[in-house]
Parts: structure tokens; sequence; C-alpha cells
């Protein structure tokens, strides 16, 4: 499935904020080279090696303490639900 199917945006919104992402050295855009129409998005290693260096320490704790008040069980169990609604979401017509 398509990035902007999965978001639910356009695919001009879509494109400029790639555009902004490569700028920036974040992201490489390559023609998929089995459908020329397609384009394959991934992480620079700019962008990779930063995640090393600077690991985003807030999103880490913040994740640990939303961790902390469940119980493994409920926490496997909410993954589940969740992944159940996403696949529900992407056979919604809009």
């Amino acid at each position: 499935m398509a990035v902007q199917e999965r978001l639910k945006i356009d695919q001009d919104a879509l494109t400029r904020n790639f555009k902004i992402l490569e700028t920036e050295g974040l992201v490489e855009r390559h023609r998929n080279p089995e459908n020329q129409r397609e384009v394959l998005v991934e992480a620079a290693k700019y962008a990779k090696e930063q995640l090393v260096v600077n690991p985003p320490l807030q999103h880490i704790r913040v994740k640990e303490e939303i961790e902390s008040i469940l119980t493994e069980f409920e926490r496997t169990e909410l993954s589940r639900l969740l992944n159940k609604l996403v696949l529900g979401i992407e056979n919604i017509e809009i």
C-alpha cells in the first residue's frame, strides 16, 4: 500500500514533505527499478547516524512511562487491538 494511502494525505502534500526531508538530508528517494512509476524512500545515512548519536530521549522516556502503566498482558492486548483497528481503518473508504 502506498504511503499516501496509509497516511490518508494527498500526493502533493506527501511530495512536499518528502522534499523537505530530502533537503535536510534525512531521507533519500530513488525510483523503483521494478516499477519506474514508484518512488522508494528510505532514511538517509545521516538520519540513521543521528538516531545513534542523539537518540530521542524524551520519546523513549515517555514510552517507558506509558509502558509502566500497563502490565505485559495489557500491553500485548493493546497492541493486538490497535493493529486490528489500523487494519480496519485501512479498509474504510473516505
